[in-house]
């Protein structure tokens, strides 16, 4: 008996010895594999998107138990192909629930007329990229939620005078759109360093699409030093925007306006930090655009059809309140380098509605949102550095104001 129980403990002894031998083997294999497949996922992303991708920075959210998804469209197309692509690509690793564990975006974007009518009219604020960018680029920078993190991005738009070939209409500016994972848990969390890595990458993106079109302007400067932590002074063309000079609202303001000149259209804008309510009706917010020549006629004609020209609608005393807050928006019209051009300034006051669903506004009131708005304009106009003065501005006409509030 005791023979027996000598053979089984031996067999046991082995069977444990060969199984420690398979189990050890298998997390060595399982180790290689994953080390493998980590090694072909970089190898991966240094060749992505036509290698422009920022390989050191993203290297911790290359996971090794997957591998990366690529697609690519286009990279650049030869001449009589109709996409405006000019580089288009994604690159996603791991499979969340809803969408990948991280993601890389990045297209670049011939523009045609429309497109370049609509970004130089409507609403932008381009203040934020935070590298300083020669005459014809513009950018900014952003960060949104992720259903697990955040994300960064970064936009760039950039005039080639020599225009882009390829194209099935004439274009002569592109647009390039950057998006990076973040570490940030939220997108109130994402650092200035990640916000500059995503416009230095979208910056390499537009030196790659001015090279190969050879579309006549000098690269853009990657190694130049960031621009200072945005604090309370506007950018060069907007340092009218002052509201201590205006007699505004005496609260910490936060700015957003153009970086750079652009001869068709201007904006600079400007509001109260926070969520604090000055006493009385002081200006909290001041937003002013200019518009040249075709595209002076569209921002006239769209905000004809909504009602928000001058002439367009009739005084009333009695403001409801609403989402939208209440604003007085003045007009003028000039003769500038760009040909006829509109200006508009609108003025925001501080409203007390007190829980009701009305304000009846007192006439010495009104008379000084009328007041507070033609000082913000002829600021405006009369700036050194602003668009108006840099468009060389002349034979300037007021048109009228516009109560944009609910009656």
């Amino acid at each position: 008996m005791r023979g027996i129980q000598g053979r089984t403990w031996r067999l046991y002894a082995i069977s444990g010895g060969l199984l420690a031998v398979v189990v050890a083997g298998a997390v060595v294999w399982f180790s290689a594999g994953r080390a493998e497949q980590r090694a072909d996922n970089l190898d991966q992303l240094g060749r992505a998107c036509a290698g422009l991708l920022p390989r050191e920075q993203l290297e911790g959210f290359v996971p090794g138990d997957s591998a990366g998804v690529l697609e690519e469209y286009g990279t650049m197309l030869e001449p009589g192909r109709e996409s405006r692509a000019l580089l288009d690509c994604s690159l996603a690793w791991g499979a969340g629930v809803w969408e990948p564990e991280a993601l890389v975006q990045v297209r670049a974007e011939a523009l045609i007329a429309t497109q370049v009518a609509e970004a130089d009219a409507g609403s932008r604020s381009i203040g934020d990229f935070p590298l300083p960018l020669p005459a014809g680029a513009r950018g900014g920078t952003g960060a949104d939620d992720r259903v697990k993190g955040s994300e960064v991005s970064a936009s760039l738009q950039v005039e080639c005078p020599g225009g882009l070939r390829g194209r099935s209409q004439a274009s002569t500016r592109f647009q390039v759109e950057v998006e990076l994972p973040s570490t940030a848990d939220s997108d109130y969390d994402v650092s200035d360093t990640e916000r500059l890595l995503a416009a230095r990458t979208a910056v390499g993106v537009a030196n790659w699409v001015i090279e190969h079109q050879n579309c006549g302007r000098e690269p853009i400067r990657t190694d130049a030093s960031p621009r200072p932590a945005e604090g309370p002074a506007p950018t060069k063309l907007c340092a009218w925007l002052d509201p201590d000079e205006l007699g505004f609202a005496e609260e910490e303001w936060e700015f957003s306006g153009d970086g750079t000149y652009n001869p068709r259209a201007g904006f600079c804008g400007g509001r109260i930090a926070g969520y604090g309510a000055p006493t009385g009706t002081p200006v909290v917010a001041v937003r002013a655009e200019s518009w040249s020549g075709e595209f002076a006629r569209g921002a006239y004609e769209r905000h004809a059809y909504v009602g928000t020209a001058p002439g367009r609608r009739a005084s009333s005393s009695a403001i409801t309140s609403s989402d939208s807050p209440p604003t007085l928006a003045l007009w003028a019209e000039s003769v500038c380098d760009g040909g006829p051009s509109y200006h508009r300034v609108a003025v925001t006051p501080e409203l007390d509605f007190g829980g009701k669903k009305e304000v009846v506004v007192e006439d010495h009131v009104r008379k000084q949102f009328s007041t507070d708005a033609r000082a913000a304009l002829d600021r405006y106009l009369a700036a050194p550095d602003g668009w108006p003065t840099r468009s060389h501005c002349h034979d300037t006409t007021i048109l009228g104001e516009v109560e944009e509030w609910r009656r």
